[in-house]
């Protein structure tokens, strides 16, 4: 599942949003190729050769989801002067901020890891995410090393993407802020050991 797609062209663009809306509002299975060609404004012909198939469609929207939420990330934390616990947690607010789009919540943290099945799914969200996460926990404890950096990355990453699932469903007792500072509260003690 290759992770550098070539660059979009604003035709590609057109069609991802349009595919990106399809799948977000009606999902993987009740979205057929025909109605995806037709919302991108293309033939089934011309939109099958950049994509063979709904499920190439489908990785495609995913890949641009996830590339954006990165993004998003990245931009939320990139002040050069602000202090690195704040960096890290406005990175971690973006995430879940970016999480809650419905598109998102639906194409990647729900239909994702069934549509392309677990592992493709799990290449893509930890090969883009957990590299900005392992970045962002080296500027937040520079002494702590690869052996202890790896493994809180994906500890990270999997309690913002279950909490990004548990707003979506709406569980009661969760919010926001309450789940940072409680993950804050764990960051500090790692970073200060």
């Amino acid at each position: 599942m290759p992770l550098d797609l070539p660059a979009a062209t604003a035709a590609d663009d057109a069609v991802l949003a349009a595919a990106r809306m399809m799948f977000g509002a009606r999902g993987y299975e009740a979205t057929t190729f025909t109605e995806l060609a037709a919302a991108a404004g293309v033939s089934e012909a011309d939109l099958a050769v950049a994509y063979p198939d709904k499920r190439a469609l489908f990785t495609a929207v995913l890949v641009a989801l996830e590339k954006g939420l990165d993004a998003h990330c990245r931009a939320a934390s990139s002040n050069p002067a602000g202090e690195p616990m704040a960096m890290f947690m406005a990175g971690c607010r973006a995430a879940l901020e970016f999480g809650g789009r419905r598109d998102f919540a639906r194409i990647v943290m729900i239909e994702g890891p069934v549509v392309l099945g677990e592992a493709a799914w799990i290449e893509i969200d930890h090969g883009l995410g957990l590299p900005t996460l392992r970045q962002a926990l080296r500027n937040l404890a520079p002494g702590a090393g690869e052996a202890a950096v790896r493994p809180m990355a994906v500890m990270v990453m999997g309690a913002l993407n279950e909490l990004m699932l548990a707003l979506a469903r709406g569980e009661p007792g969760l919010n926001v802020d309450d789940a940072l500072g409680e993950l804050q509260r764990l960051l500090c003690s790692w970073a200060d050991r």
